[in-house]
């Protein structure tokens, strides 16, 4: 809720609060949602809304990750599913959508469009495209006053063969273009192989490669740091990789007896290189520490960073934070055995292993993170349940 931000507007007394109170015991809010549109006929269009006041909360029946906002957006598409000499069926839309905060501050924005097809042969081709311009971010300092975020491009592709032969593949590239900073590419691919009517196995990997020009990374109390009222708030530059395998089998025996196996290795790492600040709230300069504010050391063998924003003869006192950079290994795995031994009455046999590992390094070798990931201790479980179903 972040009803502590400094720069709100004042909050307001009554049935719907949004002023900050440490003495609370409750909080009290609403939230709405509407849409209008039509969804047959080859031409379909929509629009939405959908709101959140700063106090609305319903964790304890419900999940709530998000308050504050109104949230509004709008589609057309021409919707084709008569087969024609290029395209089986397709969809093309364009939209646009828009979410500000009750201070009113947009805190996003996007302009889409997208083409989703099948051809005539059963293969499927997608593109899809998103730009969002620079927008403002009410959340980023935890609690702390709104900055300006930067904008993207976004652009992603889907090619996929004929899912109903033997062997079926897709490839889904997608990649954001950002104004400025570290870009994002993320890659994925599948192949399936069916040998036989009641044997289907599937293997697709995957690598993203992201960044961020202001991670957060911690806040203290400063008083010099009168532009941000009285807290300094420390971003590093992020940039990260990640590699993963999703495989999967799935044997039908006979109609009563089924095996799934689900098997997922990951590797990724995160490699904070700069550490930085806003140069003031509703911006989106950064200011970079160099020199003498900022400086390292070996603590029982892991590195810590000790930053003075204004250097050693400033008013400003010195943080000191860990080195955040990360390397992360994890293996997920379940086998699922179904028996259907009478009528409605089910027994399953789950075996589920999950392993993980992780070290302050920072950068990908593929090599190195495999080994450990496979040296790491396995969490097994086993578990057996049944069912009975009782005919009246």
């Amino acid at each position: 809720h972040y009803f502590q931000r400094p720069d709100r507007s004042p909050g307001r007394d009554g049935l719907f609060s949004d002023g900050f109170d440490e003495n609370a015991t409750s909080l009290t809010g609403y939230g709405g949602y509407a849409r209008l549109a039509k969804d047959g006929g080859t031409w379909v269009w929509e629009g939405m809304v959908n709101y959140r006041s700063p106090g609305f909360e319903v964790n304890d029946m419900a999940f709530n990750t998000t308050s504050d906002y109104l949230y509004m957006n709008a589609n057309i598409a021409r919707s084709v599913t008569r087969p024609g000499p290029v395209f089986r069926n397709y969809f093309a839309v364009l939209g646009a959508q828009q979410q500000i905060n009750y201070d009113g501050d947009i805190t996003d924005r996007e302009y889409s469009a997208g083409m989703f097809t099948q051809l005539r042969n059963f293969w499927q081709a997608n593109a899809f495209i998103i730009r969002v311009p620079k927008v403002y971010d009410d959340r980023l300092l935890r609690g702390g006053p709104v900055i300006q975020k930067r904008g993207y491009r976004y652009h992603q592709v889907l090619f996929s063969t004929d899912a109903r032969k033997k062997i079926a593949m897709s490839v889904n590239p997608s990649f954001n273009d950002f104004d400025y900073g570290p870009d994002a590419l993320n890659l994925n691919a599948s192949v399936t192989w069916k040998p036989t009517s009641n044997v289907q196995l599937s293997a697709g990997p995957s690598y993203n490669r992201s960044g961020s020009v202001s991670q957060f990374v911690t806040s203290v109390a400063d008083p010099t740091a009168t532009a941000f009222y009285g807290r300094r708030y420390l971003f590093a530059e992020l940039h990260q990789k990640q590699l993963a395998m999703s495989t999967r089998v799935n044997v039908t025996f006979t109609p009563q007896l089924t095996f799934e196996l689900f098997a997922q290795p990951l590797i990724a790492s995160g490699d904070y290189t700069t550490f930085n600040e806003y140069v003031a709230p509703r911006k989106r300069n950064l200011h970079t520490f160099t020199g003498d504010q900022i400086s390292s050391s070996l603590v029982n063998g892991l590195t810590r960073y000790t930053i003075d924003p204004d250097g050693p003869s400033g008013p400003a006192g010195s943080v000191t934070v860990a080195d955040p950079d990360f390397n992360f290994r994890a293996l997920r795995g379940n086998a699922v055995v179904r028996w259907e031994y009478r009528p409605g009455s089910t027994m399953f046999f789950v075996w589920q292993q999950n392993r993980s590992d992780t070290e302050p390094i920072g950068n990908f070798d593929f090599g190195r993170d495999r080994s450990a990931l496979f040296n790491s201790r396995p969490d097994n479980i086993f578990l057996v349940k049944a069912t009975y179903w009782l005919a009246f």
